[in-house]
Parts: structure tokens; C-alpha cells; sequence
């Protein structure tokens, strides 16, 4: 029987009062002002820590995106260098530490290049001045040249034809290579690196006299993820071109050159239907069969660096916790060096004898902190408070929380707890579904705009961040667990979740919510679609609803079928597709489905929620909703997008999971009154 709609306009307005009502906890406009630290740059000497932090662009600003600014941290505290409404990207220190680095578009440059601010003072001055510009850069160990590279030229008719406005778009073909550069300071010249394809990374070596480099054979994104390969290049530039290093037979993370520079160790896929790039190797710089390090690891690599002769020093996470290892390069035997504590943190960087990381736990978004020797190894101490006003906030209770799926595998995750949790009482519960599903939540910060967790916990919620089988940090095997059989056993764990926490009398499991982004989109709709008796309510940003279309549509169609699908294109497999798609489900749908999505995703193309949305619409008497955010892609950027997406879900939410006779309940306003949301 369908659900049907029905006036109830009393229920309706104590429902719009309720969205007005300030939260006891987190709220919306709270989440909208976070200030995050996003990239940590240590000086030579480590004396200092140059660092970039999210600044949002307040919504009364007018709709943009949020900017990135530059601080200098040493020991009279902070200081901001690049504010106001400029960002900072590419930001480096020059070897011999006397200036920053960065890349900006001057009043007077013809494209983006590398400028220096002196760290005695006065304004900051380019640096480069290049033909096209600059897309990434690293100074040479000598300080005397920079390593850079750029867009290639358009073919001359091409770019003849473009100034005319013929700027129609051929799909897979209109693209141009990226060439290395060795530009030199002194005389200003750029000599060419590499010849042909495009490249994506590259770091020196010790001695400057030669480069890693990760080059793509296409400037496409399906390219970049899936055969990008590592070579070495003369940083001379006499004989431009460059050399296989190493074969990696799927994704390409960090690495790092030895010490002597007679060896490079890298993060990779352990193959190529590997789904993250988290294994360890070293291999010759001569080249030669690559040496695993980590075989086997139930968890994953993220960072590696190579500070002294015979050891490396790696950032990883085991589960929901992040490690910092000294891994022996001749054993492959593992030393922690940090505990297993409350901060999440995955980007390491060394200045002198220093080490520094940005990291996260339950109660602040990231931050700048040093690893302090401590006698069982380092000890991360908290160097910035980005978010002061957060100690005033109440949060609620966060905890690991695992249970034995129906087929005994062990499935961890995130628990939130609200913010008056009491024992005994059951609240309502939304789980929150991670994308990829190659990714993993960690025992961190994991509120954003679009995972609602502590501003749930706020309104009287349970939140639940699973790291279900497919998920990254347990091993390769786990997260091939999902390989050929999507929204199967996956999506069982959820189910399996639902019953543990029910079990636990924490939640009521007629009160159940589901929202996601991407692969938690998918997840999301077949949660309405399938598994509709389960859910009171879904919410499902930018997700595929059916696969083959899907495939046929997206950035990233050899991911799919090298990774995901056991190497079978869609028409080898059109009726498990079919089969494994929401939109074939459709009729089935009784759950208050939310779809999101931008009208310029590359990833998921629009008509994937728009087509779930007219067949619910069609078929059922379910309310159903389809938003659309003008010109977004993969994700919202823009601050008012991500703010009405933010209280889109919170609002979908209140209105059919708080209490179960909601699940009958009209639609909400079309209309928000964005200033409510915005009080505390």
C-alpha cells in the first residue's frame, strides 16, 4: 500500500518551530564558521611551521567559496600572512629558509606563478615569470631552480578557434598534456623536463640532480586515478624525457627519495583492482622489481617519509586509529611510535629535528600539532586552537563502536551519542554513509556540512559512522569485500548495525535514517528503494541510481570496471546491474526520499537523481524531493549550497524520523528561513 499524503497543518507548523529552535549542542551556523588548518609546512631549521586554514566566506558575504590563508607559527605564536579575501596555494620554504613560498596570480602576471614573501619583512615578489604559468612547484635542494610544471599548449587551430567562440567541448579527446619544467632563477629560463603525457606529481632528489615523477598518459581524471605511473627525469634538462621507475600495476599515492637518493619508497595499490593506493614499497633508482613492505597490512598507508638511513617514517590507520610508524626498509618490521589516542591525524612533515602533523579528535576539526619525544616514542602536543568558541559548545558523547555482522565479520565505526543521552531511553538513529566506498572514518572531527553528526547529537539523535566492509584501513581483502556484489553483503552490515545498537537499547529501529554522498548517495537510495521497510527517512546527496547509465556517464568509467565490477564492462552484466540499481526499485520506495546533486557533476551525472526522482514521483505516493545546486560538481563549494544542503537533510530529518507518524507527513516547506538557522 502507498503512503499517503495527508493535512495535518498543526504537526506541520510545530514542525517549522522545532527547525527554528536553537540546538543545545552544535548547530548548523556553527558548523558554517569552522575554521580548519589545511596544509603544514615546517621551515628547514623547524623553528617554524608555515600553515593554511580554511576561512569560510560568511553567507552575508554573498555565495563563494571559502578561502585558504597563510599563518606563521614559531614561538611568539601565530601570525596571519595572506588574509582577507585572497588564498594561498602551493606554499613551500625556499631552502635556505629567509622566505615563503607560494603561487598566486599577480596584477600584472599573465598567469599564476611563484612568489616569495621575506620573512625579514616587506612586500612579497615573484619569483617566476613563465611562459604559462605555474599549476605546482618544488625549489631544487640548492635553492637555485625550481621544479614546476604547466599546462602544455592548445594545438594552434584549436586555440584559433577558441578565440572565435567555438568552444564546444569533444568528449575524451579536448585535452592538452602537462609538461615538467626546470626553471632557473637566476636567468629566468625554463628548460623542459618530460616529453609527452601529463604529469601529476614530482619531488628532487637529495642531491638535485634527478626527480620522481608521477605521469599520467592523459589529462583525464580516469587517468590520473588509475594509470598513473612513477618515473625518473634528469633534472638537467640536456636529454628531456622520462624513465619507468616502477610498474605500479594500479594507484599511485606519496613517496619519498632515501636519504642518498639510490632508492625511493612509495605508497601504492596492492594491484590493480586495489581500491586505494595504501601499501608500502621500495625500489632501486636504478629501477628493478619493487620490495612490498607492508603484505598483508589490515590497514593502510597515507604519508611516508624517508628521514634517516634505513627506516622510514610513515603515517598509517589500523581501523578507525592513526599511527605514526618507523618501518625498517631492509625487514619491513614495524616500531609505533605514537599510541593509539584520541587524535586522527594522516599529513606528516619534518623541519630540522621537528616533527609536525595535522590532526583532529572528537571534540576540534584539524589542527597544527607537533610529535614531542616522549620516552615510548612522540606524544602529539596541540599547537593551534582555530575554534575557541568550541569549548564553550556542548558536544555529544563520541565512542568505537564494533559488533559481528550475520556472517560473523567484525564492523567497526564511529557512535555518537546525544547531547542529553540518558541510559535507557531510546533515541532516533541516522547513519551516515561514507562515499568511495574506498574511505574510512577515523576516530576524529567528523562533522561538515554534509555529515551531520554532532549538530544531530544536538537535536536528540544517535548518530552511526560505519566503516562497512568495502571500507579502507582494514586491509586490502576488506576493502575488496564488496567487489562484484554492490549493495549485498555491504549493505546488510547496516542492517546488522541497526540491530546491534537496537539490542544495545540505544536506538529505536522505527526511527532510522540514512544519508549519504556518492557511493552513500547509492547507498542512501537503495535504502528508500530496497530496504525501504527499514528506513523512516534517506537522504542522498550526488548518488547513482542506476549503474549502467551510470558507467556510461561518468569521469571515471575504467575505475568502475577495473575496480568495482570484476573487470566487466556493463553490457557483460547488464541484468545484475539493473538488478543492483536503485531505479529498478523504484516502485518499492516508502521511504521520505531527499535527493541533492549539482547541475555540472563530472562524477555523477545530474540525470542519475533526477531519474530516481521522477520514478519514485510516478510510481509511488512517497514524498520525494530533488534539489538541484546550479553549476556545483562532485560536492558543493559554494557557502550558501552547502549551508542549504546542511539544513536540507537536518530538516528532512526532524520531519519524518523524530517521531514515527511523520513518516506520513506532508512534505516539508519548499522555503527555508535561512536566518533562523542561522541563531544560536
Amino acid at each position: 500500500m502507498h503512503i499517503r499524503s495527508i493535512a495535518v497543518p498543526t504537526l506541520l507548523l510545530s514542525l517549522v518551530v522545532l527547525a527554528q529552535v536553537p540546538a543545545q549542542g552544535l548547530t548548523p551556523a556553527d558548523v558554517a564558521r569552522l575554521r580548519v588548518v589545511t596544509g603544514i609546512h615546517p621551515s628547514p631549521d623547524g623553528s617554524a611551521v608555515a600553515f593554511t586554514r580554511l576561512a569560510p566566506r560568511p553567507l552575508d558575504s554573498g555565495p563563494g567559496a571559502n578561502r585558504n590563508h597563510l599563518y606563521l607559527l614559531d614561538r611568539d605564536g601565530e601570525r596571519l600572512l595572506i588574509g582577507g579575501k585572497a588564498s594561498a596555494r602551493g606554499v613551500a620554504w625556499r631552502p635556505d629558509g629567509k622566505a615563503i613560498t607560494f603561487v598566486r596570480k599577480g596584477a600584472d602576471d599573465a598567469h599564476a606563478e611563484v612568489w616569495a614573501l621575506p620573512m625579514n619583512g616587506g612586500e612579497a615578489v615573484r619569483v617566476t615569470k613563465t611562459p604559462r604559468g605555474v599549476s605546482s612547484y618544488e625549489w631544487a635542494p640548492d635553492g637555485k631552480s625550481i621544479a614546476y610544471s604547466a599546462r602544455d599548449e592548445r594545438p594552434k587551430l584549436r586555440a584559433k578557434n577558441r578565440k572565435r567562440g567555438f568552444k564546444q567541448v569533444v568528449v575524451d579527446e579536448d585535452w592538452v598534456g602537462a609538461t615538467l619544467y626546470r626553471y632557473d632563477v637566476a636567468t629566468g629560463k625554463s628548460t623542459p623536463l618530460t616529453k609527452g603525457g601529463v604529469v601529476n606529481h614530482f619531488a628532487f632528489a637529495p642531491d638535485g640532480s634527478k626527480l620522481a615523477v608521477g605521469i599520467a598518459p592523459r589529462n583525464l581524471v580516469d587517468d590520473r586515478y588509475m594509470f598513473t605511473q612513477l618515473y625518473t627525469v634528469d633534472a638537467s634538462g640536456t636529454s628531456p624525457g622520462q624513465r619507468r621507475l616502477a610498474a605500479n600495476p594500479g594507484k599511485l599515492g606519496a613517496y619519498a627519495w632515501s636519504p642518498d637518493g639510490s632508492a625511493l619508497a612509495y605508497v601504492a595499490g596492492a594491484d590493480k583492482r586495489d581500491p586505494h593506493a595504501g601499501m608500502l614499497y621500495v625500489v632501486a633508482a636504478g629501477g628493478g622489481e619493487p620490495r612490498a613492505l607492508t603484505p598483508g597490512l589490515k590497514g593502510m598507508i597515507h604519508d611516508v617519509t624517508w628521514p634517516e638511513a634505513g627506516s622510514l617514517v610513515v603515517s598509517a590507520s589500523v581501523g578507525v586509529k592513526t599511527f605514526l610508524w618507523r618501518i625498517d626498509v631492509a625487514t619491513g618490521e614495524r616500531e609505533s611510535l605514537t599510541a593509539p589516542g584520541d587524535v586522527a591525524f594522516r599529513t606528516i612533515a619534518r623541519g630540522g629535528s621537528r616533527w609536525f602533523a595535522i590532526g583532529s579528535t572528537a571534540s576540534h576539526p584539524n589542527e597544527v600539532f607537533e610529535l614531542v619525544r616522549a620516552d615510548d616514542g612522540y606524544r602529539p602536543e596541540r599547537r593551534t586552537d582555530s575554534n575557541r568558541w568550541l569549548a564553550e559548545i556542548r558536544l555529544g558523547r563520541q565512542e568505537v563502536f564494533s559488533f559481528k555482522a550475520r556472517d560473523g565479520l567484525a564492523i567497526e565505526g564511529i557512535l555518537m551519542l546525544p547531547v542529553d543521552y540518558a541510559a535507557g531511553q531510546r533515541y532516533p538513529l541516522v547513519i551516515v554513509a561514507h562515499g568511495g566506498p574506498e574511505a574510512h572514518f577515523s576516530d576524529g572531527w567528523n562533522t561538515d556540512y554534509g555529515r551531520w553528526g554532532q549538530m544531530l547529537c544536538a537535536r536528540g539523535y544517535v548518530t552511526w559512522y560505519p566503516n562497512y566492509r568495502a571500507s579502507t584501513g582494514y586491509g586490502v581483502a576488506f576493502a575488496k569485500a564488496d567487489h562484484g556484489d554492490p549493495m549485498g553483503r555491504e549493505f546488510e552490515d547496516h542492517l546488522d548495525a541497526i540491530a546491534a545498537l537496537a539490542k544495545r537499547g540505544l536506538i529505536d529501529p522505527e526511527r532510522v535514517g540514512l544519508g549519504g554522498g556518492s557511493y552513500g548517495g547509492y547507498t542512501a537510495a537503495w535504502a528508500a528503494t530496497f530496504h525501504s521497510r527499514h528506513f523512516a527517512a534517506a537522504v542522498s546527496f550526488v548518488p547513482f541510481t542506476d549503474i549502467r547509465t551510470k558507467w556510461y556517464t561518468s569521469d571515471i568509467p575504467h575505475e568502475f570496471h577495473q575496480v568495482h565490477y570484476e573487470e566487466k564492462w556493463p553490457h557483460e552484466q547488464r541484468e545484475f546491474l539493473a538488478e543492483r540499481s536503485p531505479l529498478s526499485h523504484a516502485e518499492r520506495c516508502r521511504t521520505p526520499l531527499l535527493l541533492c546533486g549539482g547541475t555540472s557533476d563530472p562524477r555523477v551525472h545530474p540525470s542519475q537523481p533526477f531519474m530516481l526522482y521522477r520514478a519514485v514521483k510516478f510510481a509511488t505516493e512517497t514524498p520525494v524531493r530533488y534539489v538541484q545546486y546550479p553549476g556545483e560538481g562532485h560536492g558543493n563549494r559554494t557557502n550558501v549550497y552547502r549551508f542549504d544542503y546542511c539544513v536540507r537533510g537536518i530538516r528532512w530529518f526532524d520531519h519524518y524520523v523524530k517521531q514515527r507518524e511523520r513518516r506520513a507527513a506532508p512534505l516539508p516547506p519548499l522555503d527555508i528561513d535561512y536566518d533562523a538557522w542561522l541563531k544560536r
